[in-house]
């Protein structure tokens, strides 16, 4: 494993400890009773989650196609920064997930179905882009 490539991967192991911190927090807070209902925000919340989970897919397309392919090769300073960047941008929009569910936990008073799916969606985002040297190929 090059370095750049241990160094995503500690960046992705530190994310992925936040989502548990997140789960942790939330199960362990203790929540004033319910005032209102924030159900349409929820859906609002609900929308970006969405939307933040296929954008992370459609960005790992087109950031870091090119070294899947084997097109770009981490050799080259700028195209590492490349990598990092876009490994990054892939990171943030998982963990956007995970962030939305906490506030929605937050604002539903902490009721497990109102933030369980969401982080439970960021950690499987997290997997699905975990950064395996396997995964890019080196340039021919």
């Amino acid at each position: 494993m090059k370095q750049v490539q241990l160094l995503v991967f500690i960046i992705w192991g530190a994310l992925c400890g936040s989502l548990c911190l997140y789960a942790v927090m939330l199960s362990s807070m203790t929540f004033a009773p319910a005032k209102g209902d924030a159900k349409s925000l929820g859906q609002i919340i609900a929308l970006a989650a969405g939307s933040a989970a296929a954008l992370s897919f459609f960005m790992r397309k087109l950031l870091l196609g090119g070294f899947t392919t084997g097109v770009l090769n981490l050799e080259d300073p700028a195209q590492r920064g490349r990598f990092i960047a876009g490994n990054v941008v892939v990171f943030a929009l998982s963990e956007g997930v995970g962030v939305l569910g906490f506030v929605n936990g937050i604002l539903s008073n902490g009721k497990g179905d109102a933030w369980l799916p969401y982080i439970g969606l960021a950690f499987v985002l997290m997997l699905l882009h975990i950064p395996l040297p396997s995964r890019f190929k080196t340039a021919a």
